[in-house]
């Protein structure tokens, strides 16, 4: 049962406001497990401190510490940070984040300190000593300049050491930084650190990567936009490119997903956790109301990383003309010979993107070189493309040189090229970082598989 903490030591403190006192102790009472009507405020707040306490304590794994900084606008990612507690009043603090000191930025670093349950208002978590783990977000100085530049504010990164307990249960804390007010959540950790570590960038590299960082949130009523999300601190946008309005959000990389600071909304619905749904397609909200998709269909158009046709599911045509094309190949070398055809960028002079030859240049197999043939890729729709050969399209350099004495190579090239004009729809074979799919002809065209 999660309970939700109320500020009450300072009405306790007038009699003016004694009935709202009364109000909310009978509310926070219904909390706890035991009956504290008699008791003085901050008696109840000791007696709630220290079931904290024993929560905080009873990990046997310890807790994961998703924190944030700032006042409102992200300005850095979440940072995923661990801690394990023992009731002296000790804490082990260990992370892998950025800012670390002393040359282990980005090396996990463990390190032991004091915490303490203080007697306030309400609850309050203090980490009171100073901790490598995570002082450097609360320290007053230029993170770009730690540890020899005070900054004139004095904010450094706006990160807190002394968070009030907003609830809690056996699994979950939500605290709030006590000046700076971002929210930060322990949640009991369900795995060694290391694995939790490791199963965490597995996640991120699985949805995020440098060649698709775009994303498409939608309830099936309403869109938007998460552009950025591999930095952990991205946009909120209603398009991508040259939005109107954005809203900075930052998230932290969970092994089944992510999850933002602060719920959101879309439409009608919310959201602030996600994880992966079960086919792979997408990543799902804490009710399935909202989902967020990659836009692969754009990076599979667009990029030019070479792909290579299955062969296995050539048609008749297109089997042919391999077979006639790997053959002409001879007239200009006899040593050459036909090792794969695939869409992406040639590597030879006067490089171009589309039709991509790749032949053996030895007897032995072992070198490779590439000749191409310009093609045009269109998206027409969602997740559709279309392919225009035309019989001006350039060739590289390398295929002028081998259509010298193989004479007969461009045409058997642009024939094939020929046998893919048209539209298709598009499966990929991964949702988030596609290396290759099955394009099915939809309007002209014949269907083809591409690979990596």
């Amino acid at each position: 049962m999660k309970r939700y903490i109320s500020n009450i030591g300072k009405m306790a403190t007038s009699l003016l406001f004694a009935g709202v006192v009364a109000s909310v102790t009978l509310t926070a009472c219904t909390f706890e497990d035991e009956d504290y009507f008699d008791e003085s405020a901050s008696l109840r707040i000791e007696h709630t401190n220290q079931a904290i306490q024993n929560a905080l304590v009873s990990a046997p794994n310890g807790w994961v510490m998703q924190y944030y900084t700032g006042t409102g606008v992200a300005h850095f990612e979440g940072f995923n940070l661990f801690a394990k507690f023992e009731d002296s009043e000790k804490v082990l603090l260990a992370g892998d984040h950025r800012f670390l000191r002393d040359g282990k930025s980005n090396v996990y670093t463990e390190c032991s300190s004091l915490y303490e349950m203080l007697l306030e208002d309400g609850p309050v978590l203090a980490f009171n000593t100073w901790n490598d783990v995570l002082s450097p977000f609360v320290d007053p100085v230029s993170p770009w300049a730690a540890p020899g530049n005070i900054v004139k504010d004095g904010a450094g990164m706006q990160g807190d050491n002394n968070f009030v307990v907003m609830s809690y249960n056996d699994d979950e804390v939500i605290l709030r930084g006590e000046r700076y007010r971002a929210e930060v959540r322990l949640v009991k950790c369900d795995r060694t650190w290391d694995e939790y570590i490791a199963d965490t960038k597995a996640m991120k590299d699985r949805i995020t990567s440098s060649s698709i960082n775009a994303y498409l949130v939608t309830n099936d009523v309403d869109s938007m936009y998460f552009v950025g999300l591999r930095k952990g601190v991205f946009r909120y946008c209603e398009r991508v490119y040259d939005p109107l309005k954005i809203d900075s959000l930052a998230c932290c990389f969970t092994p089944n997903g992510f999850r933002t600071e602060h719920e959101n909304t879309l439409g009608e619905n919310t959201f602030q956790e996600f994880t992966l749904s079960e086919d792979g397609t997408c990543l799902v909200n804490e009710d399935g109301t909202v989902k967020v998709t990659a836009l692969w269909d754009d990076y599979v158009i667009t990029n030019t990383t070479l792909w290579k046709f299955d062969t296995s599911v050539f048609s008749a045509e297109q089997a042919s003309l391999y077979d006639q094309i790997n053959q002409e190949i001879k007239k200009h070398n006899s040593n050459w010979s036909l090792e794969s055809i695939g869409i992406g960028k040639s590597t030879g002079g006067n490089s171009v993107i589309g039709l991509v030859l790749t032949f053996y240049t030895n007897a032995a197999q072992t070198k490779t070189n590439t000749a191409g043939l310009a093609l045009t890729r269109v998206k027409v729709g969602d997740k559709q493309m279309q392919i225009i050969s035309e019989e001006t399209d350039k060739v590289d350099k390398n295929m002028e040189t081998i259509c010298k004495k193989a004479t007969n190579m461009e045409n058997l090239v642009r024939s094939f090229a020929a046998t893919l004009n048209g539209v298709y729809s598009i499966t990929p074979d991964d949702y988030f970082l596609p290396t290759g799919g099955t394009f099915t002809a939809i309007n002209g065209g014949t269907t083809f598989v591409l690979v990596k």
